[in-house]
């Protein structure tokens, strides 16, 4: 009895955790239902559609509360995905301490322009900076951008 009072309870814990975590990872396919994804818009130059998450996110991406999630999707499968993270209070512009720990998750160096930190490896682009755009629905947030290249969506969207 105790042992499967124990069960249920870490079957409960596990099933909450990947309930709150939602990360998502170009390459992985993801069907988007109406329940959880409002459909943006499709590009009419690559077909990506893109998608907002809409349910609570409960998780943090590189320390930081997450605000959206948009995921860009051709084929049924992830090309893009787009984290708008709120940034802390004592935040001025891109914070280096953002930068530092970003970098090292990575093998090469991100290069800086503008205030916008970007690396290209492979056929994979990634991108993070503040902003305050329509990627963000106009509030200031950082943004950390993973996609496949351009020239390859548009290559795909063209045959």
């Amino acid at each position: 009895m105790t042992r499967r009072i124990i069960e249920l309870i870490c079957f409960f814990c596990l099933f909450s955790i990947r309930v709150a975590a939602q990360k998502f990872y170009l390459g992985n396919y993801l069907m988007p239902t109406n329940n959880e994804f409002e459909l943006l818009g499709i590009s009419s130059e690559t077909g990506v559609a893109s998608y907002r998450y809409t349910k609570a996110i409960y998780d943090k991406y590189y320390e930081r509360e997450i605000d959206d999630i948009i995921v860009g999707l051709k084929n049924g499968y992830i090309v893009t995905t787009v984290y708008s993270l709120i940034p802390r209070k004592t935040d001025v512009g891109t914070p280096s301490s953002l930068v530092s720990l970003i970098q090292s998750n990575f093998p090469y160096q991100f290069r800086e322009v503008n205030g916008i930190y970007g690396l290209n490896i492979d056929n994979e682009s990634i991108s993070f900076g503040r902003t305050k755009s329509a990627l963000t629905f106009w509030k200031d947030r950082i943004v950390f951008v993973n996609t496949v290249k351009h020239s390859i969506l548009k290559k795909q969207g063209d045959e």
